[in-house]
């Protein structure tokens, strides 16, 4: 039986850590592109609100359609960012496990020297 169980464990707390701290960062990003977003449906309900004329209506169409432009280029790199800073997270999960691992080697090995000698 492994009698320290503090090295072993020390990789899971980092684990706990690790995801405490990606799970804020995405809930961060996800509120605050649920904010930009509620705020640009209202900026651009009220800009609808008031068309008045044909020029305007062009206008405002015109609008939309580089707005949908730039929603989809912010929309690719906040993917990229998301997945980057998923493999980077995945990188730190096997890491953690493979030290978690050589750890619990090392203690089972430390438990099974003393029976080996008997």
């Amino acid at each position: 039986m492994v009698k320290n169980f503090d090295g072993f464990t020390q990789p899971v707390s980092k684990l706990v850590e690790l995801n405490t701290q990606h799970f804020d960062t995405l809930m961060e990003a996800q509120k605050k592109a649920a904010d930009d977003y509620r705020a640009l449906v209202q900026q651009r309900m009220q800009t609808a609100s008031e068309i008045k004329d044909p020029v305007a209506l062009a206008s405002f169409v015109t609008d939309q359609m580089a707005l949908a432009q730039s929603s989809y280029e912010k929309m690719v790199t906040n993917s990229r960012s998301m997945f980057e800073s998923m493999t980077g997270y995945n990188a730190e999960v096997i890491q953690l496990f493979q030290e978690s691992t050589v750890q619990l080697k090392k203690e089972i090995e430390k438990e099974a020297l003393p029976e080996k000698e008997k």
